[in-house]
């Protein structure tokens, strides 16, 4: 499935296609939670594709190895458990770029190009992104890369300069509305509001209100409009929050300051005080993975928000 927000890139692609000008190495790049990894894989299916389509047929036998995950002219890197701790790697190390790179120089066996896979490539280290260059300037054979990216600005520039580039734009409004509408059984002003939440994501939109969790994005507005206007103390609206991921929270709480100041902007102290607060918001939540009391960070945070005043 192809998503709304994702048709112009996928146009660029097919078009891309047919004319039979794949780059060696493609970069797709966006916001989080767009669909651009599936999207992606999309890309690799046609390009293996024995039926030389896209969307690929889905039943040559290359599509078929695809489903299996036993294609041999696929390579991919991504994030993979630690070998000694059995946690899932944040980076990608330079002995996946080195066995990629080994496969990438096999003859193929199945389709007539070669595809890898990459994602997502910012995660790379820098032996890591050193080892990927000269096969991102010269793959071999008839090779296509596909990488993905949420961040490019900590994309190095010497892969990104290596690549021809194909951005996926933020869903607008409407589309995302629509689209959820038909997803979910909500209403247009309850997927407004979800897509509020998730930051202007669809995708995470509709699975928050699947989960639940929407549910719990009403009940922190809620608690820090009381607080602001003084219905409720510091104290109970942590109590309130204790249950809430620190992930989610510390997200939907800078989103509430930043919407917050939208209405205060005309008033230069009050909106100093709550950008500062925003802020704060957004770096209590980079500290979220260190020891840091998380109680404290929060219990601090309410208690000035409570405090602004116009």
């Amino acid at each position: 499935m192809i998503y709304p927000w994702l048709e112009p890139a996928n146009a660029e692609f097919y078009e891309r296609f047919i004319e039979d000008r794949l780059p060696h190495a493609l970069l797709l790049y966006g916001p989080r939670d767009t669909g651009k990894t599936q999207l992606a894989a999309s890309f690799i299916a046609s390009i293996l594709c024995l039926e030389n389509q896209h969307p690929a047929c889905g039943s040559c036998r290359s599509c078929q190895l695809l489903v299996s995950g036993a294609h041999p002219d696929r390579q991919e890197i991504t994030f993979e458990e630690h070998t000694t701790t059995g946690n899932m790697r944040q980076e990608l190390v330079v002995g996946q770029a080195r066995k990629l790179i080994a496969g990438l120089n096999l003859t193929n066996t199945i389709s007539r190009r070669k595809a890898a896979f990459i994602h997502p490539v910012e995660a790379s280290n820098r032996n890591t992104a050193n080892a990927l260059l000269k096969t991102l300037e010269e793959p071999p054979g008839d090779t296509v890369l596909v990488l993905v990216s949420h961040d490019t600005g900590h994309l190095p520039a010497t892969i990104r300069s290596r690549c021809q580039n194909l951005r996926v734009s933020p869903a607008d409004s409407e589309s995302a509305i629509g689209w959820m509408c038909s997803e979910v059984n909500v209403t247009p002003a309850e997927a407004a509001t979800a897509l509020q939440a998730a930051a202007g994501s669809p995708l995470k939109a509709v699975r928050m209100i699947r989960d639940g969790s929407i549910e719990q994005y009403h009940r922190v507005i809620s608690v820090l409009d009381d607080l602001r206007s003084q219905r409720s103390g510091a104290g109970p609206a942590a109590a309130e929050l204790a249950d809430v991921d620190p992930e989610l929270l510390w997200s939907w709480i800078s989103l509430s300051a930043a919407e917050d100041l939208k209405e205060v902007i005309n008033s230069p102290s009050v909106a100093i005080q709550v950008s500062r607060l925003q802020s704060l918001a957004d770096r209590n939540r980079g500290l979220l993975p260190t020891p840091v009391r998380k109680d404290f960070l929060l219990q601090d945070w309410l208690i000035q928000w409570s405090r602004i005043r116009a």
